[in-house]
């Protein structure tokens, strides 16, 4: 709701104030009622394997199956300028869950018997927030670095042999 609900209150703001606190409040009962069960299904999933397919899964398959859910309730429920709100939606709800399956595989923001405690889930997260930021210009840098000593290997003459 604290990432969405903006969204659909930003789309719905030039309707009025009536209309934009609708639109919030829609939000906010769809989130109530999804919230659980989506970080369920991601913690469920934080060890699965082969991780690009629980990637793709978390990232796509399930924010499309949410927000079309989400849609639907807004559409019913007459929210304004519902196609942008949507899409920003979908974008923020992928990356999001991303961070959620980050967090879990890494011991926080779980629930049940695997759970810490929530006071020491909320000391780690700006330290795993810079970490999940980190993620992919760690990934590109790798990958540079293993092409670069692959083009040395490739280009530089084999001296072994001579004396």
């Amino acid at each position: 709701m604290i990432l969405r609900g903006p969204i659909f209150f930003g789309a719905a703001v030039q309707r009025g104030w009536r209309t934009a606190i609708a639109a919030l409040f829609t939000e906010s009962i769809f989130c109530v009622l999804s919230a659980g069960f989506y970080g369920a299904v991601v913690q469920i999933l934080k060890d699965a394997e082969p991780q690009w397919l629980t990637g793709i899964f978390l990232t796509i398959a399930m924010p499309v199956t949410f927000q079309v859910l989400e849609y639907l309730l807004h559409w019913f429920r007459g929210t304004p300028h519902l196609r942008i709100a949507a899409i920003v939606s979908l974008l923020v709800s992928a990356v999001s869950a991303l961070f959620n399956w980050y967090a879990m595989r890494r011991g926080t923001l779980l629930v049940g018997r695997e759970a810490g405690g929530f006071g020491g889930d909320l000391r780690r997260l700006p330290r795993l927030l810079l970490g999940f930021l980190a993620v992919l210009p760690r990934k590109i840098v790798r990958k540079s670095q293993s092409r670069a000593k692959f083009k040395v290997g490739i280009n530089s003459p084999d001296l072994s042999n001579e004396r």
